[in-house]
């Protein structure tokens, strides 16, 4: 498997992987990397990503104290964050898979956009800051789990 790792609050991390191999690939961290550490890094084991839930502050955009939740194989994992905000849930269609992850960030990450195998797009939160872009090494990767910090300022 390969990892991207990715956070909605203070840091980011992203984890891509590879149908049929246990090799991770690390594509970056994104924010200040301060904050309560946190990690989806178990649940990937009970399958792949079918949904997740991210809150958005009212002001829309993606930091301190918003959350994220995200579903391995129809089971949902803990929240990280504070769930403030407008919820936003993306359920994804039999056989997608998140291939990319890219937004905006500084000392948190202000916007998040999604992109799947299928070509859809989800958009959250505000372009403010400095751009990343998470991307597999391999076209047939994608996004297995995600770690990062979060925090309730």
């Amino acid at each position: 498997h390969s990892a991207l790792q990715l956070l909605p609050s203070a840091l980011v991390s992203l984890f891509l992987s590879l149908p049929g191999h246990k090799r991770h690939s690390f594509s970056g961290e994104y924010g200040s990397g301060s904050g309560t550490p946190f990690s989806y890094s178990g649940l990937h084991r009970r399958g792949v990503i079918t949904a997740l839930l991210l809150w958005e502050y009212s002001c829309s955009y993606i930091a301190g104290g918003a959350s994220i939740q995200l579903q391995f194989a129809y089971t949902w994992g803990q929240v990280f964050g504070g769930e403030r905000g407008t919820k936003h849930e993306v359920s994804l269609l039999r056989g997608e898979r998140i291939t990319q992850v890219s937004g905006k960030h500084s000392t948190y990450i202000y916007q998040l956009i999604v992109s799947t195998n299928k070509g859809r797009i989800f958009f959250f939160g505000q372009p403010y800051g400095v751009s990343f872009n998470a991307i597999p090494e391999e076209p047939v990767e994608f996004l297995d789990f995600i770690t990062g910090h979060h925090n309730g300022a």
